[in-house]
């Protein structure tokens, strides 16, 4: 059995170095998630029987069939968890799109041509780290890199402005619950709660990001270099007036926030509250759009390209990770690295240093999944108790590493797919100011959460 349970671990560890490297390889990210994700189970079916008596002695007996209890009482319990997270992401991701294109953002572009090259990196990363902890860190760069990109006309300077962006979504998405697939992962399994983890992450994360920017801000000289016009044309031919544009910015960030209000008073899972956020949005556009373009023309306007094509890598990739861990979870290897940790450290902050490196190698969504399913909640310990330190530095620390190297996230690879930043360059210049910030801001985390 053992034998077994390291072909699985190698089988993962070989697809997650796959798929941080799908830019060199050239392979879907989403497609190597999706066949390590059943090839591991296949492994896994081979001493089945032999997995579940050591694994649920006291749900399993041996006069049950071995796949229908794998299929309907293990894999579909992991399935069902990650069925909250994708539905949630789908629904934030088509909000912020329809929001996006009626021009709910274009005022921020004017909003953000300023003539001093370092005034518009704090303009731009503030902005950055409001939106993400609004929406999740990949549509945030998508939004905020297409703004920049309108404005900035230096591809130098670009590249550095992209940095900020990367860091600063990745730092804004890792103090609320529903900025990142990190933290929402953990509140699905409701081992945080909305206003305590926001608590204990925010002043770190802004702390991680100012020390960044201070640092980053050395590089630029001069003024930027902006474009001598601004598009406004988004593809369609929606103009919404000015008290619709505020009318539907406020309904759709007030509903975001809401969300985690709505889970509280209700007990729904989140995605329910997020759905309702989503069809408040999009009945308020066809409200606003009606008398501009028609019924039939609204119905069959083509404007949520970028979300279908997102939302669909989000759902296989995400399924194909779901199902690995769980794979890793139920072989056993996971209670093994477990002990061996406790043995070893014994010691929050140590792991959090090992998710920030690694996260920065391997992609950050498979290693905190795995991290979440490392330990269970302990009321014993406060550092594993529902909101404990261990919990919180999970998000923050893999935002910090994603943030490191750009191909531990999947936001970072958004980054790059729109500017020509090589990795060289990355680890030169942004390399070691982050992990001088992601320093600094363990060390307010500390102090906050001591």
């Amino acid at each position: 059995m053992l034998f077994y349970s390291l072909i699985i671990v190698a089988i993962l560890v070989g697809g997650y170095l796959l798929m941080s490297i799908d830019k060199i390889n050239h392979i879907n990210r989403g497609a190597v998630a999706m066949f390590t994700g059943v090839i591991v189970w296949l492994v896994y079916m081979l001493r089945g029987g032999d997995f579940l008596s050591l694994m649920h002695p006291h749900e399993f007996s041996q006069g049950m069939l071995i796949h229908k209890f794998v299929a309907e009482n293990i894999i579909m319990r992991y399935v069902s968890e990650a069925c909250q997270v994708i539905l949630f992401l789908i629904a934030t991701n088509t909000i912020v799109e329809v929001m996006n294109n009626n021009g709910v953002f274009d005022p921020l572009t004017r909003w953000l041509r300023v003539r001093s090259g370092k005034r518009f990196l704090w303009l731009l990363s503030l902005l950055t780290f409001a939106v993400s902890a609004n929406v999740d860190n990949l549509t945030t760069v998508v939004l905020m890199m297409t703004i920049m990109c309108k404005i900035v006309s230096n591809h130098s300077q670009k590249i550095i402005y992209a940095c900020t962006i990367l860091v600063a979504a990745n730092l804004g998405g890792s103090f609320t619950v529903i900025g990142d697939m990190t933290s929402l992962m953990l509140w699905v399994r409701e081992v945080v709660t909305p206003s305590a983890f926001a608590i204990g992450i925010f002043l770190p994360a802004l702390a991680t990001l100012c020390v960044f920017n201070f640092s980053l801000a050395t590089m630029l000289k001069g003024k930027v270099e902006t474009t001598s016009t601004l598009n406004s044309f988004r593809g369609d031919d929606s103009m919404l007036t000015s008290w619709q544009t505020v009318t539907m910015l406020v309904v759709g960030i007030a509903g975001l926030w809401a969300i985690p209000t709505f889970h509280s008073l209700t007990g729904f899972p989140p995605f329910i509250g997020a759905l309702c956020v989503l069809a408040l949005i999009w009945i308020l556009e066809s409200l606003f759009t009606y008398r501009i373009n028609g019924n039939l023309l609204f119905v069959k306007r083509d404007h949520l390209k970028n979300t279908e094509f997102i939302s669909t890598q989000i759902i296989l990739y995400y399924l194909g990770i779901t199902l690995g861990v769980a794979a890793l979870k139920e072989c056993g290897a996971l209670d093994f690295a477990r002990n061996w940790l406790d043995q070893s450290f014994h010691n929050v902050y140590i792991y959090g240093v090992i998710t920030a490196f690694a996260s920065s190698v391997i992609d950050n969504v498979p290693f905190v999944m795995t991290g979440m399913n490392l330990f269970e909640v302990n009321t014993q310990s406060p550092d594993f108790m529902v909101n404990g330190n261990y919990w919180m530095l999970l998000p923050f620390c893999s935002a910090i590493g994603g943030s490191m190297l750009y191909v531990g996230t999947l936001a970072g690879h958004a980054v790059i797919d729109t500017v020509n930043l090589r990795l060289s360059w990355y680890i030169r210049h942004v390399f070691w100011r982050m992990i001088l910030a992601g320093a600094v801001g363990l060390l307010v985390f500390w102090l906050v959460n001591s």
